[in-house]
């Protein structure tokens, strides 16, 4: 997958398209009846709408004084229209309020499933996809785009249909009044709707631009927001400022660009519909009268007509406002169902059992990976480890000692070869089976706000309290959590800032220990960890952790030289492998590294 970075736009393959809004509309299925509830108060609240203009077309033939002469019953007609009218505007305005609530939450319900669509695909992608763009990328789509969507549905919507069918509605009504005057002003409505659309189609394409600028503005706040610390260590404070003002400065740019073309409608509507009809309409109406063609034109036709084109521009005029909002949700759906649409690079197959793991046997057999295709890390790696054994891993940064524990547990696929656990493929099991059996304590911890216990519970959620403060004794985490004010219910913010490297690795170990996995990778575990807890920590490797597979990446050597073997990684592969002991009467690549003082 290509890499972007938070000031490249983003390309995408597929742009929208009449399936794209097919299938958006689909989200509405389980909820059909109240789509059809929508759609028919919508249609009813439009043509109640307009029953009044008919009505004051009735009024102005057959109740209205004509030559001085006041119709028979004209009192009886004028109290039965006026009856009718005032019933069909109350109709009108409960009808209007009933539409809009059903469709707010109908509008609700649909993006709400989107969104848990789009998260479950994102908590479904592997490690690849997001090592290709930004955070700030991934989270605008579920945040700002979902947000905008249903901010239309709510707001906006209503408003386009409830206008759409009134356009339609009112040319249909004219042409059952006076169809001369009808195709008319069809004739004038053609080419401006295909200018319209012109306009339109150039606002989408603005529209996707300024998209990808504001993409690219809010992946460079969340990365300088990640990295706060290192951006004080540095002082980039001012450069930053100036990165963020140009990427601002860009997107300002953008958004303006598609203004100018959102604005272009409001002289196109206006005077294009509202004028243009309103013209055509009276001389028309002027010719037909003057010439004497067909049927005579009353008063009250052309009163009615007059207000029908009326709110037929109207309605125009509505849906041209709003098409700035369409543009920017299509552009919105187009990166949404990009989402959706990303194969994972991890599948499980049809047909995959679960991993069982009696012994925690491991066996590479010719593997070979590449990050960033035809750029390989490992090559032909052969590897077998047995039952219980502790292994560590050493070698120069970048060797790829990470990358044999990360592909252990499958976060990545490899291109060739086969890892095997207990003789079964890893690629023929379930991910969940897989991930439960090997238990990784990354390099980088990471923890969640809210209470230390909850944090330590984050890997078994149904672990008791007990449970949880026993696995924080086996790391010794137990004594310094006791000393904070609230003891196992002190709340953490975000990535734990007020605990020490070294208190947030306990926490880790903890969570890890709690978990109770078959097999257990420690990456850079006990790195941050003063010497003291380190040889506390390194009993558990001879007790809690005696039975189990260890990989062990830690760059002291008092860390690993106690491991059953230590595999030195570099140039692709495994070039030294042996114990402590071993290695060091070779006197290769391992005995140079520990007599110099290196990093393992």
């Amino acid at each position: 997958m290509s890499r972007n970075l938070y000031y490249e736009d983003e390309d995408l393959e597929e742009k929208f398209n009449s399936f794209m809004f097919k299938r958006f509309i689909s989200y509405a299925g389980e909820y059909k009846r109240d789509y059809i509830k929508v759609t028919v108060l919508l249609i009813g609240t439009a043509f109640l709408s307009l029953v009044p203009a008919a009505i004051n077309m009735k009024i102005i033939n057959e109740v209205l004084p004509k030559d001085g002469v006041v119709p028979k019953q004209a009192l009886n007609l004028a109290i039965l229209f006026l009856s009718i009218w005032i019933a069909l505007s109350m109709g009108a305005v409960f009808a209007d309020f009933i539409s809009s609530k059903v469709s707010t939450t109908l509008g609700n319900n649909v993006v709400c499933r989107l969104r848990e669509d789009l998260f479950e695909k994102l908590m479904e992608l592997s490690f690849d996809y997001y090592d290709s763009r930004p955070t700030g990328k991934i989270l605008v789509r579920i945040t700002n785009y979902t947000d905008e969507l249903a901010n239309f549905f709510i707001n906006n919507m209503i408003r386009v249909v409830d206008n759409f069918c009134i356009m339609v509605i009112t040319i249909i009504c004219i042409c059952f009044v006076e169809i001369r005057m009808a195709v008319m002003g069809l004739i004038v409505s053609i080419p401006l709707g295909v200018l319209l659309w012109v306009v339109a189609k150039a606002l989408h394409r603005c529209a996707r631009n300024d998209r990808n600028k504001m993409s690219n503005r809010t992946a460079f706040v969340a990365e300088d927001i990640n990295g706060l610390e290192v951006i004080k260590a540095f002082n980039r404070e001012a450069l930053n400022d100036e990165i963020f003002i140009e990427l601002s400065d860009k997107y300002h740019k953008a958004f303006m660009q598609t203004t100018r073309y959102r604005e272009l409608f409001f002289p196109l509507s206006f005077a294009g519909v509202r004028i243009l009809c309103s013209v055509t309409m009276y001389l028309t109406a002027l010719f037909i009268i003057t010439n004497h063609i067909g049927a005579e034109l009353t008063l009250g036709a052309l009163v009615v007509i007059t207000t029908y084109m009326q709110r037929f521009s109207n309605a125009v005029y509505v849906i041209c406002q709003q098409l700035q909002s369409v543009a920017s949700i299509t552009s919105n759906i187009e990166r949404i169902f990009e989402v959706l649409d990303t194969e994972n690079d991890i599948v499980e197959k049809e047909d995959a059992g679960e991993l069982s793991v009696p012994h925690g046997g491991i066996d590479f057999k010719d593997v070979t990976f590449s990050y960033i295709k035809g750029i390989t890390v490992l090559e032909h790696v052969n590897l077998s480890v047995k039952p219980g054994q502790m292994v560590a891993l050493v070698g120069p940064t970048g060797a790829g000692k990470t990358t044999i524990v990360s592909l252990l547990s499958r976060f990545y696929d490899i291109d060739n070869g086969e890892i095997l656990i207990d003789g079964t493929d890893i690629r023929d099991v379930t991910l969940n089976s897989l991930r439960g059996s090997v238990g990784v304590m990354m390099q980088d911890t990471f923890l969640f706000r809210g209470e230390i216990i909850e944090n330590i519970r984050f890997s078994r959620p149904d672990a008791t309290d007990e449970e949880c403060i026993e696995a924080a004794k086996k790391v010794f985490a137990h004594d310094f959590i006791m000393k904070k004010k609230e003891g196992y219910h002190t709340v953490i913010s975000g990535e734990g800032s007020e605990l020490s490297s070294g208190e947030r690795q306990l926490l880790s170990f903890a969570r890890l220990l709690l978990m109770n996995p078959d097999i257990i990778i420690l990456d850079e575990a006990t790195s941050n960890i003063d010497t003291e807890t380190e040889k506390l920590v390194q009993k558990l490797f001879t007790t809690v952790l005696k039975e189990k597979t260890c990989f062990i990446i830690a760059h002291r050597l008092s860390t690993i030289q106690n491991a059953d073997r230590i595999l030195y990684i570099d140039e692709k592969g495994i070039l030294e492998d042996g114990s402590h002991e071993e290695l060091m009467q070779r006197k290769g690549l391992y005995y140079n590294l520990a007599s110099a003082g290196g990093s393992m």
